[in-house]
């Protein structure tokens, strides 16, 4: 049985987009498809017109890292560094001198509400501060689309309404193209279109 089947899906630049559904129904896979984390069995995925599902594994590793940053529900921060360089290491690990890597990191860092914490290790650091240093760390290389997956899913009300304005200021600033993953009704509704994923497909909601 396949787990998604006959999508049809395009996301304008800077447009922001909400992906609702049961667990278990394929909201992640279909996340990692479009972020070319893992390879469709059939169809198509274009990036600008291109089609990259041909591409070699480098090819689109270059893409996704040029392209796509992602925000996860479990943060992913490594917990020996600093809030500072969980954000540098993108940048290191794509051969910027660390000057630039630094000087981005803390911009970011600032961006997101976090100037004050930049030596604080991940274990130092709430959920919600937690979730500012990923959503910078994905800002790092620049991209065009953020893919959020489920990024309130472990935080109080509260919070999650400051990741969502934080992630709505993003796009609106800086033209961002914006996918959401979530069972927040709320978050779901920030976005300029809902779809829900059931039965393998995607059809239009109302949150």
């Amino acid at each position: 049985m396949d787990v998604l089947a006959d999508l049809d899906l395009s996301l304008s630049q800077g447009e922001r987009l909400a992906i609702v559904g049961e667990s278990g129904v394929g909201k992640s896979t279909l996340l990692y498809i479009i972020g070319t984390l893992e390879r469709p069995d059939r169809g198509t995925l274009h990036y600008e017109g291109r089609d990259v599902t041909a591409w070699s594994d480098d090819e689109v590793s270059g893409l996704r890292n040029r392209t796509i940053g992602f925000v996860f529900q479990f943060h992913h921060l490594l917990p020996d560094f600093s809030a500072l360089e969980n954000v540098m290491m993108p940048g290191l690990i794509a051969r910027w001198d660390r000057t630039r890597a630094r000087a981005s990191a803390l911009e970011l860092l600032e961006t997101v509400g976090l100037g004050h914490r930049l030596t604080h290790r991940p274990g130092e650091l709430s959920g919600g501060e937690q979730q500012r240093v990923a959503i910078a760390r994905s800002l790092i290389l620049g991209p065009r689309v953020m893919l959020a997956d489920e990024p309130t899913g472990n935080l109080d009300p509260a919070t999650a309404g400051e990741i969502e304005d934080l992630l709505c200021g993003l796009n609106e600033k800086r033209g961002l193209g914006l996918i959401v993953t979530t069972h927040n009704r709320h978050l779901a509704a920030r976005m300029n279109r809902q779809l829900e994923l059931r039965g393998g497909r995607l059809h239009p909601f109302t949150p």
